[in-house]
């Protein structure tokens, strides 16, 4: 019997530490996943630029406060004292959300679009899902108001882009904010695709979330920041009076549908929520592009509507 005790004990400790390796190693196959840098290969910048798009508009640069050179597009409209910021996703670039930021020219908005750090032409740096980025953001903000001086103006946000919105939206120059997409926190996402890992690859024979802590701490060895400092929902309490609309797809496996109404459902303000049906992540424009465009354009029209006076102040028009 006491032989058998020892055997037993033996195999134990030898499949516990397997579990063990096992754990440490898909902690850190789930932070390298999350950490691998968009594509930095020439043809990554063989995409669509505002001139195909028959936009009137000129290459930018600025320096973001802890000295990241940013890259982007400004899409002019002289006459015009509003002006949108457009910002993509985790690993996307400026040029995917050309669409609807030409739409938004036409409309009659200027529209400032940029790379966000580490990504498309924008300078090399350390990134992450928006903890960092709001400095992007900063300095996306200074642009635009040396552009269009006491403009209005308007932050528009796609999955991180949404985020970094909602994060670095509590602005004196920011009058209304569209997120599409965006997720109430970090955390709340990787527990969400550690699930859906699990159940992908081991079958749900465990729930995904019990790698998290091995993720979370590979991904501090990479120098990033902990999960809990990028939580939009946390935000949302000093955006209490900027007008926010929400968008989101009902088919959004990376972000679901109940993540967005939790994150809606922290707003404060004024605010309103459109989700779109069989949409996927990022996926409402292309359910009805047309639909998208004016719904956003709308929003915006009601929301930026601010005078720009001659001595360089601003008034605010009733009803706003």
């Amino acid at each position: 019997m006491t032989a058998w005790l020892a055997i037993a004990i033996i195999v134990g400790l030898v499949l516990a530490g397997l579990a063990g390796v096992v754990w440490v190693f898909l902690g850190w196959l789930g932070a390298w996943r999350l950490n691998i840098p968009p594509s930095v290969r020439p043809e990554s910048n063989f995409s669509f630029t505002p001139w195909e798009f028959d936009v009137d508009y000129e290459t930018v640069e600025f320096e973001t406060p802890d000295g990241v050179l940013l890259h982007g597009w400004f899409l002019r409209r002289p006459a015009s004292p509003r002006v949108v910021i457009a910002m993509h996703g985790y690993r996307g670039n400026k040029a995917q959300i050309l669409g609807i930021s030409s739409y938004l020219w036409r409309a009659g908005f200027n529209v400032l679009m940029f790379d966000f750090r580490g990504r498309g032409r924008s300078g090399p740096a350390a990134f992450s899902m928006g903890h960092w980025e709001v400095e992007d953001l900063r300095a996306a903000l200074d642009e635009a108001s040396a552009r269009v001086p006491g403009g209005a103006v308007g932050l528009l946000g796609y999955s991180m882009g949404g985020a970094v919105a909602l994060l670095g939206g509590d602005d004196r120059r920011v009058g209304a904010i569209v997120v599409d997409s965006a997720f109430p926190s970090q955390r709340a996402v990787l527990e969400n695709l550690a699930v859906n890992d699990a159940q992908r690859f081991l079958r749900g024979w465990v729930d995904g979330r019990i790698f998290l802590p091995a993720i979370e701490w590979w991904h501090r060895r990479f120098g990033k920041p902990p999960f809990g400092s990028i939580a939009p929902e946390a935000a949302l309490p000093r955006l209490h009076g900027t007008p926010i609309l929400f968008i989101h797809g009902t088919s959004d496996r990376f972000v679901p549908l109940a993540l967005a109404k939790r994150l809606a459902a922290a707003a404060q303000g004024p605010h309103e929520t459109w989700f779109v049906n069989g949409a996927h992540h990022c996926g409402a424009y292309f359910v009805d592009r047309s639909a998208y465009c004016a719904r956003v354009a709308a929003f915006f029209s009601r929301h930026l509507r601010r005078e720009v006076l001659t001595h360089g102040e601003t008034r605010e028009a009733l009803g706003r």
